[in-house]
């Protein structure tokens, strides 16, 4: 499986006028400044975590993501350029004794870069199906 997500966090960041623009659909989490966060520690800054894509395809993730991405890119580079922070995660579940890759083209990281948000790929232990 590979699942997208957008990270968007700052000091100042308002995630209520966020929410104005996210398809509520695609929110996962939501979190503002002051509040516990995991472990019990107080979070420094206010974000959330918009789902762009997830699919066993690898390469359709990669094309949803980007679709959807760039619906929401100029509120998102907006938000860069007032101090806020923004990435896009390309998560790879990986099971046991297997391999996976993904592959960002040229044009995905030129037109999420353009934008002024970072490229994260993760992997993620999974177990056997």
């Amino acid at each position: 499986m590979t699942t997208v997500v957008l990270r968007i966090q700052g000091k100042h960041l308002d995630v209520d006028q966020c929410l104005t623009w996210i398809p509520e659909t695609a929110l996962e989490q939501v979190w503002r400044a002051g509040e516990r966060r995991h472990g019990g520690k107080v979070s420094a800054t206010s974000g959330c975590n918009v789902l762009l894509a997830e699919n066993e395809d690898t390469s359709l993730a990669v094309e949803e993501a980007m679709r959807v991405f760039l619906s929401l890119a100029p509120q998102v580079a907006a938000l860069v350029q007032s101090g806020a922070t923004a990435v896009v995660d390309f998560a790879l579940f990986i099971e046991a004794m297997s391999a996976r890759s993904i592959e960002l083209e040229p044009g995905v990281l030129r037109s999420v870069g353009q934008y002024g948000v970072g490229l994260v790929v993760s992997a993620y232990p999974c177990a056997d199906p």
